[in-house]
């Protein structure tokens, strides 16, 4: 289960837009803050946190088949 789990959400990751892969990558995996993600991706503070919410809320709807409730 933890192996499945797991591989979705690499998928799951993986298919979404390069901006908002990288930023998410970025901010779990690299446990940057917004203001060096922002530098770093070029946009504004304003703008990563745009691509963070769209990114999370893609996840949640792609992961929900895995989530016991």
């Amino acid at each position: 289960d933890r192996l499945e789990l797991k591989q979705a959400v690499k998928n799951a990751i993986d298919s979404l837009p390069e901006n908002q892969r990288m930023a998410v990558i970025l901010a779990r995996f690299e446990n940057m803050s917004y203001e060096d993600i922002a530098q770093t991706m070029k946009i504004s503070l304003e703008a990563v946190k745009s691509v963070l919410h769209r990114a999370k809320d893609s996840l949640k709807e792609k992961l929900a088949p895995h989530v016991k409730r």
